[in-house]
This record gives structure tokens, C-alpha cells and sequence, in this order.
């Protein structure tokens, strides 16, 4: 296109040249159109090897989040940030709005009203600032009906789980993160955060939810989200390592939950023995379902990885976990591996690893960067650019040598190896 055209000119051409693109493989795979009606879609419905199709949607998101803030300008869009973003949505999860009618009817102010206990003047409130967001549809003044995404909400748990949890927890954490910084700058602390702050608490934000089961369920459902999404598929972490290598070798998943990782590298790596390691809790629970197929390779064990680690074995791994940690815990849990490590042994994360800026889309980027300060609201925690995971194996032990990763295509998360070189 012209240098001279307008860039918001380009950018409306891109997106229109974008959107027929996506359009035409839609249409050509017979797919649904992307809609809010409440039998619309409840996913974008294009696979990730799409590679063309994903990229040219993702750029349809950029660009059309560019141009809106192009066509507000500066002031505007500054003012477009409204304090009160996340109410109706915190409103319909807690009080099980989006549950109060079937879908497939409609309700009136007053009938929601009843079935939530809420006062009709705030169900009105609540919820035509939720259908402004496109959540609820009111097709004539005081008719409320379920569309796609109340319908979403309304019936998959782990959705509404995550809806909830994001404005009753994490929410409330955001909005104390910068006193929590005041308050205590610099500090590395799990319970001086914004979570600790805006629960009155000096605990940290697992010994909260100890106290509180449904919290704690519901935060774990929510994280199941992510865990069990579209590029947080095990084969990721199965088909990019040289598990083989290993031959008889003992892989140990430390903080490893009800052992998912091990359950799929045990089905393709017959010689391989695991041991699963959580919190007494979690390994109790998942004892008690382990697949009869792997049930002879793969034992669970109690262990808290801020202490020594007791058990030998040829892999530790780590998936998720580093990133919930500050640099000084990180640390120590790396150290608490040194004395059972012999020379060859391999730490390998599966975790974030933050880009450097502009390399991918502001929309991918902005969801790294706000996980980001989520780390910091919850544990004082953050993450990290390759070179700063290089450090906290440095500065834990020189003896561990970090060979880098890489991110395998189509994964959200990175492999990430280091390798203990002992007295050499």
C-alpha cells in the first residue's frame, strides 16, 4: 500500500483483508460464523496448525484494537479505562445470575431478581452493563435472554469458575498491588503482596484458601483454564525432549499435582519410572486414580519442595511452578535439589517465558505481560526473560549449567533445561 495512505486507512484495509481470509476458511470447512447469538460458537473453532488462518486472525485482533485507540485519541482512550470494568461480571458469578433462568428463555428484572435474592434496581444495574459487555442479550426493553457468552457462563463450571475467581481474587489483589509495593518495596515475600493486603492478612494467598475450600476449588478449577487449554497439550512436553536418553532413568515431577505429565511420558516411555511430588493433600486425592496402565511406574510421594529433596533420579521436573515463586525462592528450591544430584542430572521447566518486546502480537504479549503482574499481586513473584531464568540457576549454583530452551510450535510454554555439572 501507499506510504502516503493513512494508517488507519491501512490498518481498516488490513482488517477487512484479514477477515475475508478468515471468513473463506470458515465457509470452506463449513464451520459456524462467529456470533454471540446463543447457539453461536463457543470457541474461535480455527486449530492452531492453521498457522496462516491464526495468524491472520490474531492480526485481525491487533489491528482493530489499534484502530479503536487510534480513532479515540489520546484522551479518550486514556478515559476509555473505567475503574468499575469487572462488576457485572464479578456480580453474575457470585451471585449465579447467569444460572437464575434457563437458556433457552427469558426472564424479566423481577424474576432474577427473586431467584438471586438481589434487589431488582441492581439485577437492572448488573446486568445491561453486562449486556453493553455482550453478556445477556435483551431483545425488548426488560426481556432478558441468554447469548452465547451468559450461556458460557452458565454452563460450563470451569469457565464461571474462572470469571469468578478473576474478579472476587484476583481483582481485589490488581487493585492493592501498587500499596502492596509501597508498603513493603522490594520485597521478595509471598504474604507482603496485593492478595495479603486486600484479604487482611499477613498469610500468604495458599494458606488463605486453605481456610477456605470453595475459594480454593474454585481457584484451582479457574487454573484448570489454562492448564487444560489450547496450547497446554502434553504432547508438547512428550515430543520435545529426549525422554529416551534417559534409558531405565527415574523422572521425578516435583510439585507434579495428580500426575498428568507422568501418566502420558509412562505410555511412551515404557523404561522410564516416575515419582509424583505435592503437598499430602493433593497426593492423597490422587492416589486414588491412577490409571491401571502406569500404575507400576509411577508412585506418588508427599514432599514439600521448600525442603530437601530425599529423592535420586536422573530428571526433576517442574511444570508451572518456578513462576509462582520470587528469585529467592526459586533459589532455595533449586538448592534443595543439590544433595541428591549426581553429574548429568537435568532440571527441565515447563514454564513462561516473556519476549522480548514486539515480537509477537500486542494481544499475545499483553496476556504474558499482565500474568506478569498477576505474579506479582499474588506471590511477589514475576516472570521471566530466558536470561533472567539463566540467573536464578546461577545464583542458586554455579554447578547448574543452563543450556536454554525452546518453545515448541504451537505450545504457550517454554522446555527449559539445566544440567547439574558437579565438582568438575
Amino acid at each position: 500500500m501507499d506510504t502516503d495512505t493513512p494508517h488507519i486507512v491501512q490498518l481498516a484495509s488490513r482488517i477487512a483483508a484479514n477477515t475475508t481470509k478468515l471468513n473463506t476458511y470458515i465457509e470452506a470447512h463449513h464451520l459456524p460464523t462467529p456470533s454471540f447469538d446463543v447457539n453461536g460458537p463457543k470457541d474461535t473453532l480455527v486449530p492452531k496448525e492453521e498457522k496462516d488462518v491464526e495468524a491472520a486472525r490474531v492480526a485481525i485482533i491487533d489491528d482493530t484494537q489499534e484502530l479503536r485507540r487510534l480513532v479515540l485519541g489520546p484522551r479518550e482512550y486514556l478515559m476509555s479505562y473505567t475503574h468499575n470494568e469487572l462488576t457485572s461480571q464479578q456480580a453474575i458469578t457470585r451471585f449465579r445470575i447467569a444460572h437464575s433462568f434457563p437458556v433457552g428463555s427469558e426472564a424479566s428484572f423481577e424474576k432474577i431478581a427473586v431467584a438471586t435474592g438481589l434487589n431488582k434496581t441492581n439485577v437492572r444495574q448488573i446486568v445491561r452493563h453486562a449486556v453493553v459487555k455482550d453478556i445477556f442479550a435483551e431483545p425488548r426493553p426488560g426481556v432478558i435472554t441468554h447469548n452465547a457468552v451468559s450461556r458460557l457462563l452458565a454452563e460450563d463450571q470451569v469457565i464461571h469458575d474462572w470469571v469468578g475467581a478473576s474478579t472476587d481474587d484476583l481483582w481485589q489483589a490488581a487493585s492493592q498491588a501498587c500499596n502492596a509495593i509501597e508498603k513493603f518495596p522490594g520485597s521478595q515475600e509471598a504474604n507482603e503482596t496485593g492478595f495479603s493486603l486486600a484479604n487482611q492478612t499477613s498469610e500468604t494467598v495458599y494458606q488463605v484458601f486453605s481456610k477456605f475450600p470453595e475459594r480454593a476449588r474454585r481457584f484451582g478449577n479457574a487454573m484448570r483454564s489454562f492448564t487444560e487449554g489450547t496450547g497446554f497439550e502434553l504432547s508438547h512436553i512428550v515430543d520435545n525432549f529426549p525422554w529416551e536418553d534417559l534409558g531405565k532413568g527415574v523422572v521425578v515431577d516435583v510439585g507434579g499435582s495428580q500426575g498428568f505429565v507422568c501418566f502420558a511420558l509412562a505410555r511412551k516411555f515404557s523404561s522410564l519410572s516416575f515419582v509424583v511430588q505435592d503437598l499430602e493433600p493433593v497426593i492423597e486425592s490422587a492416589k486414588e486414580h491412577v490409571p491401571a496402565d502406569v500404575a507400576s511406574r509411577v508412585t506418588f510421594m508427599a514432599h514439600d519442595f521448600l525442603t530437601e529433596q530425599p529423592v535420586y533420579g536422573d530428571v526433576y521436573f517442574f511444570r508451572w511452578i518456578l513462576h509462582n515463586w520470587s528469585d529467592k525462592y526459586c533459589v532455595q528450591i533449586l538448592r534443595n535439589l543439590v544433595p541428591v544430584l549426581k553429574a548429568g542430572s537435568k532440571i527441565v521447566l515447563n514454564d513462561n517465558v516473556l519476549p522480548a518486546p514486539g515480537v509477537m502480537s500486542k494481544w499475545q504479549e499483553e496476556r504474558l505481560r499482565s500474568m506478569d503482574l498477576t505474579m506479582t499481586e499474588l506471590q511477589n513473584s514475576h516472570e521471566r526473560e530466558l536470561e533472567d531464568w539463566a540467573r536464578v540457576f546461577e545464583l542458586a549454583d554455579p554447578r547448574f549449567k543452563f543450556q536454554g530452551g525452546k518453545q515448541p510450535a504451537g505450545s504457550n510454554l517454554w522446555l527449559l533445561v539445566a544440567e547439574w555439572k558437579g565438582d568438575e
